[in-house]
């Protein structure tokens, strides 16, 4: 019998080759995408990084020295893939997080150390548990919600991160900073000006405090004052004083009043703070919003450096002012005290102390007037002299309570986020965390119409004629051969 003659010519190994090319290329693209979904590579392109974690969020799962878990009440295939793509951040980051989908209906015992009697967690919640310390986040509370002309609500922005890591900085501290709001003279407490729910978010608690009645408590992170119309008394002020003497932090905020508030300014002097009487006329206009007619009284102030405010910088936002005072540091300074400012009007800035002349509506400089830059936010705080760490009282004061109530159109999301920034770097404490919540607005891609015509040639010219001379110079290149 004949063998056969296989004759492996130029063409045959041509063949040959490129076959098994195919073959590796197209078992190297199977090979990458399995090792891609097993390992879930992904990048978050949001612009708002709906689906990632901030620097604060990653420091506080690196410190994570207990296991937490948490729980996602849904339903076999009803998880909204938004929430639990944020939500499936925290394992990766940190093995100490783990992280479980539970039908509530089929897992009922699962759920019974969180509740009591006949109460149910209802579907789409979260739990966060650690230990025993456990915080229960309803569904809605993952979304930041605006309401229509007819009561129905949108979804503007997503909460995700903001609650779960709260949630974890409170079950494995076990701790809620308390702030204790001071009443009785005729204040503006952040719980009536709606601080409430945001504070809480940050795992803050607010109380009311009246001086006459009580001493201050020992569990206090932070004592606010914000908008007095009446003066403090002597005892109340002494009461302030020990409690800053020992170590504690106030967050103040004062409106301008006809007449002082002697014992509250006396307070501020004792530590270096001196309140500059008078209304601050800003007339620098890039500082002037356009909504207002180019009023003076409002205006975005200029932030310093301080470590306070830096996320302001960073995301460019800039709270507004209105109808605020000024403060300065006193002419003797305590060695152990230092005053830095947080936010100040411009060099074209004036601060008006005639408020009560003819003259005083005018807008162009009169007889009386202080020249800026003007300090409308400071902060002051007490440091050992030994090793010059700032281990003492800490103040924070503004220049304007009504600032904190919004503009009169509504809040203003940059003088919110100021006034957490704050309130945070005063209590200095890890059981605490902020964080924004994240955008899901998105701007319509708008395309005129010569941009138009341009991506039609090149989509059915341009690219298409390429492939053709692409193909043509192959074909007789290789016919030719």
């Amino acid at each position: 019998m004949k063998k056969p003659n296989f004759k492996f010519d130029f063409k045959t190994r041509h063949a040959g080759i490129s076959a098994l090319i195919t073959i590796a290329v197209l078992a190297g693209v199977i090979l990458i995408n399995l090792l891609a979904g097993e390992l879930k590579l992904q990048k978050d392109l949001t612009p708002k990084k709906l689906f990632s974690l901030t620097e604060e969020t990653v420091v506080l799962l690196e410190g994570l020295e207990e296991p937490v878990e948490i729980l996602a009440l849904y339903r076999q295939g009803e998880e909204p893939a938004n929430i639990m793509q944020a939500v499936e951040e925290y394992p990766r980051k940190s093995g100490m997080v783990i992280l479980n989908i539970v039908d509530p209906d089929r897992n009922p015992a699962i759920l019974g150390r969180f509740t009591s009697g006949e109460d149910k967690i209802p579907p789409g919640a979260f739990i966060v548990s650690s230990g025993d310390e456990y915080r229960i986040i309803p569904a809605m509370n993952m979304y930041d919600l605006s309401y229509g002309p007819q009561g129905q609500p949108q979804v503007f922005g997503q909460k995700v991160e903001q609650q779960i890591s709260a949630a974890i900085a409170y079950v494995t501290t076990g701790v809620t900073p308390v702030i204790y709001e001071l009443i009785g003279h005729g204040e503006t407490p952040l719980a009536s000006i709606g601080f409430a729910d945001t504070l809480g978010q940050a795992n803050y608690e607010l109380q009311e405090l009246s001086l006459l009645r009580s001493n201050i408590s020992n569990d206090a992170a932070l004592i606010t004052l914000i908008g007095p119309r009446a003066d403090l008394s002597d005892s109340e002020i002494e009461k302030l004083n020990s409690y800053l003497l020992e170590g504690g932090s106030m967050l103040m905020a004062l409106n301008y009043t006809p007449e002082p508030l002697s014992n509250i300014e006396g307070f501020l002097k004792k530590w270096d703070i001196k309140v500059r009487r008078g209304i601050v006329l800003e007339t620098r206009q890039n500082r002037l919003p356009a909504n207002y007619s180019g009023s003076p009284l409002i205006f975005a102030p200029y932030a310093t450096e301080h470590e306070a405010l830096a996320s302001l910088a960073e995301n460019r936002l800039d709270p507004f002012f209105q109808a605020t005072m000024g403060f300065a540091p006193t002419d003797s300074r305590q060695n152990q005290l230092v005053y830095e400012a947080l936010l100040q009007s411009s060099d074209d800035s004036r601060l008006r102390s005639d408020l009560t002349s003819e003259a005083a509506a005018q807008t162009g400089i009169i007889p009386g007037d202080e020249n800026g830059p003007i300090d409308v936010a400071i902060a002051v705080r007490q440091r050992n002299l030994d090793d010059y760490s700032f281990d003492g009282g800490t103040i924070v004061a503004l220049g304007s309570a009504s600032t904190l109530q919004g503009l009169p159109d509504g809040q203003i999301k940059a003088n919110v986020d100021m006034v957490m920034q704050l309130v945070n770097w005063s209590v200095g404490d890890e059981a605490t965390i902020n964080i924004d919540s994240k955008s899901m607005y998105r701007l319509p891609l708008r395309i005129g119409n010569l941009t138009a015509i341009i991506y039609i040639l090149i989509s059915i010219i341009v690219i298409p004629a390429a492939c053709i001379a692409g193909a043509l110079i192959v074909y007789f290149r290789r016919r030719h051969k």
